[in-house]
C-alpha cells in the first residue's frame, strides 16, 4: 500500500464512517440525531440529511450530474462551480475532498474544498476560485456551520462565495460582486446598448484600435490552442507580478500543472479556453481561463509591454464582447474586484461574500474570539494601521491559499510583510 493509498484510507475511515453517523434533522425545529448504519431515523418521520466525503476519483456518473443540476439552480452559471473543475484541481492536489449531502431525494449539496490540518477548508481551486459556493438544493435550508459540522470540518474560509442572497450571512462580509457580460440575443445589440452607456468610451476604444492597425496592420481575435502563446501568456504575466510585487500564484507546481492540463484538454465540459489578440501577426494580449456550456472565466490577462500605450487589454475585452456569438459565449466573467474596465462591459452582477464559517464547537467559538482581539487590537493603532493590517491580511491568505509547501508559504509571507511595511501607501 503506499502512502497515498494509506491517506485515502485513512481519509476514508475518518470523514466517511464515523462523522457520517452524525445527521441533520429539518421539522418542527433543528435537532442533531444519531443514526444507526441501515440510515433509520430513531426518532421517525423527518427528512435526514446525511454527508459522505470523498476523493475526485470516487465521484460516481450519477452524482456527477446531480451536481452539475444543483451548479445550474444556484442561478450562477461558471466553470468554477462544475464537478469537472473540482475533479481537474483534484488531479494535480493531494487535498482535495467533496463533501456530497444526500437525503431521501438523492444528492442534496455539494462542497468541493480543500481539507487542511486542524479541519480547516477552503474552496476548491483557490486562489484561482474567483466564485465558489456550498451548492445545496433549493429549499434545503440548512446553515454553513452545520453542514461543516456534518462533513467533519471545523472552519471554512470564503473570498467570494455565492449564497444566492444579497445579504451576507452571519459572520460574512460583501466581497463585491461577480461582474459578467451576458450576451442575450443579438451580439450588435448587446454592443450597442453598452456603447449608449459608456459613449466616450467606446468611441476612445474605436479610436484606439484603427490606430493599432494603422500602425500594425490587420488586427485579429481568435480562440486557438496556439501553445507558444500561451506560454508567452504566462511569461508576461509572471512578470506582472514581479513588477507589482504581488505573489506569483503560478509558481506552485500544481498551479502550473492545472494550467497545463486545462489547457492541453481539448474535450470535455470544462476546458482551458486561449483567447489571443493579434496585429499584423504580433502577439498583442491574451487571456486564459476555464471554458464551460458558454460561460468564459479569464483567470490570466496580460499584454505585450511595449504595446502598452494602445491598452491592448482593453482592447482585446472590447472585441471579445462584440464576437461572443462568434465565438461561441453567451458568458464573459470578469469575476469580482474593482478594475475599471470592467464597468464599460458589465452588464450582470452577483453578490459575493466573504468571511470564516465555523462548525459550532467550544474550539471554532475560541478561534472566533481571537480573530475578535486581533481585529480591535489593529483598529486601536488607527485607520492607516488597520488598513495595512488588513492587506498584510489579505496577502497572507492568498499565499496560504496557493503554496502547499511550508518554506514557500514562509518566503511568501516574508517578501509581502516586507514589500507591505515598505511601502504602506502603495
Amino acid at each position: 500500500m503506499t502512502a497515498c493509498d494509506s491517506a485515502c484510507m485513512s481519509d476514508r475511515l475518518n470523514h466517511h464512517v464515523l462523522p457520517h453517523t452524525a445527521w441533520f434533522a429539518r421539522g418542527g425545529g433543528s435537532n442533531w440525531h444519531v443514526m444507526c448504519e441501515t440510515g433509520r431515523d430513531p426518532c421517525g418521520g423527518r427528512a435526514m440529511l446525511h454527508c459522505e466525503t470523498i476523493r475526485h476519483d470516487a465521484l460516481g456518473g450519477e452524482d456527477r450530474l446531480a451536481w452539475i443540476n444543483l451548479a445550474r439552480l444556484s442561478g450562477l452559471s461558471s466553470p468554477l462551480l462544475h464537478p469537472d473543475f473540482a475533479c481537474a484541481v483534484g488531479r494535480v492536489r493531494e487535498d482535495v475532498r467533496f463533501a456530497l449531502y444526500r437525503d431521501a431525494r438523492g444528492l442534496a449539496g455539494v462542497f468541493a474544498h480543500h481539507r487542511r490540518p486542524g479541519g480547516f477548508a477552503r474552496p476548491v481551486g483557490a486562489a484561482f476560485s474567483d466564485v465558489h459556493a456550498i451548492l445545496t438544493r433549493p429549499g434545503l435550508d440548512v446553515p454553513a456551520s452545520r453542514l461543516l459540522q456534518l462533513a467533519g470540518l471545523s472552519r471554512a474560509r470564503f473570498s467570494a462565495v455565492h449564497t444566492g442572497h444579497d445579504t451576507p450571512p452571519d459572520g460574512m462580509m460583501s466581497a463585491g460582486a461577480a461582474q459578467a457580460c451576458v450576451l442575450e440575443g443579438d451580439p450588435e445589440a448587446l454592443v450597442e446598448r453598452l456603447r449608449a452607456a459608456h459613449p466616450k468610451r467606446f468611441k476612445d476604444l474605436r479610436r484606439r484600435l484603427r490606430r493599432l492597425e494603422e500602425d500594425h496592420g490587420e488586427i485579429r481575435l481568435e480562440a486557438g490552442a496556439d501553445r507558444s502563446a500561451f506560454e508567452q501568456l504566462i511569461t508576461w504575466k509572471r512578470a506582472q507580478y514581479r513588477q507589482t510585487g504581488k505573489h506569483d500564484v503560478l509558481a506552485p507546481r500544481w498551479a502550473a500543472r492545472l494550467m497545463t492540463s486545462l489547457f492541453d484538454n481539448r474535450g470535455g465540459e470544462v476546458k482551458g479556453r486561449l483567447i489571443t489578440f493579434t496585429a499584423g501577426g504580433r502577439l498583442v494580449a491574451a487571456e486564459f481561463g476555464p471554458e464551460a456550456q458558454g460561460c468564459f472565466h479569464p483567470w490570466l490577462a496580460a499584454y505585450d509591454p511595449d504595446m502598452a500605450g494602445y491598452s491592448p487589454g482593453h482592447l482585446l475585452v472590447f472585441q471579445l464582447v462584440s464576437q461572443m456569438g462568434a465565438l461561441g459565449l453567451t458568458r464573459y466573467d470578469m469575476g469580482p474586484g474593482h478594475e475599471d474596465y470592467k464597468k464599460y462591459f458589465a452588464n450582470d452582477l452577483t453578490p459575493l461574500h466573504a468571511g470564516m464559517a465555523r462548525a459550532p464547537g467550544l474550539a471554532s467559538s475560541v478561534r472566533e474570539r481571537a480573530a475578535g482581539l486581533v481585529s480591535s487590537a489593529a483598529s486601536l493603532g488607527g485607520e492607516r494601521v488597520s488598513a495595512l493590517a488588513g492587506r498584510l491580511h489579505r496577502r497572507m491568505d492568498q499565499i496560504a491559499a496557493v503554496e502547499t509547501c511550508a518554506r514557500r508559504r514562509v518566503m511568501g509571507i516574508t517578501r509581502a510583510a516586507t514589500q507591505i511595511l515598505a511601502s504602506p501607501g502603495r
